[in-house]
């Protein structure tokens, strides 16, 4: 092999690992320091209605729809000072998609986790 190929495979290694490292389910959100369990769940059933279903095609593409009915019981929020994991339904003409949502309002992130 050449050094032209030994660089091309390197490259596409190394471009590789990096798509892998970051996470496309990973966020930023809207600032939610303060919010109770209501208020959570509000701000992540709006995030996911309004950014992820049309720029997540593979949901999309599971639920058969990209206007599917989304829940979250707040009765099954669980967390504190800032942090939370909320239990996310997605129901689609296709399928059900769950997810738990990771959330660190200090931060501004949630991580959508199937």
């Amino acid at each position: 092999m050449n050094k032209t190929g030994i660089a091309l495979c390197m490259a596409l290694c190394l471009s590789s690992f990096a798509a892998l490292a970051k996470d496309p389910h990973q966020v930023n959100i809207a600032p939610c320091e303060g919010l109770d369990a209501d208020g959570i769940a509000a701000v992540i059933k709006g995030d996911y209605q309004q950014n992820r279903i049309v720029s997540w095609p593979d949901d999309q593409k599971k639920l058969g729809q990209a206007d599917p009915v989304i829940w979250i019981n707040s009765k099954e929020i669980t967390g504190k000072d800032d942090s939370w994991k909320i239990p996310l339904t997605v129901r689609g003409m296709n399928t059900d998609i769950h997810y738990t949502v990771v959330v660190d309002c200090k931060k501004g992130t949630a991580d959508y986790q199937s």
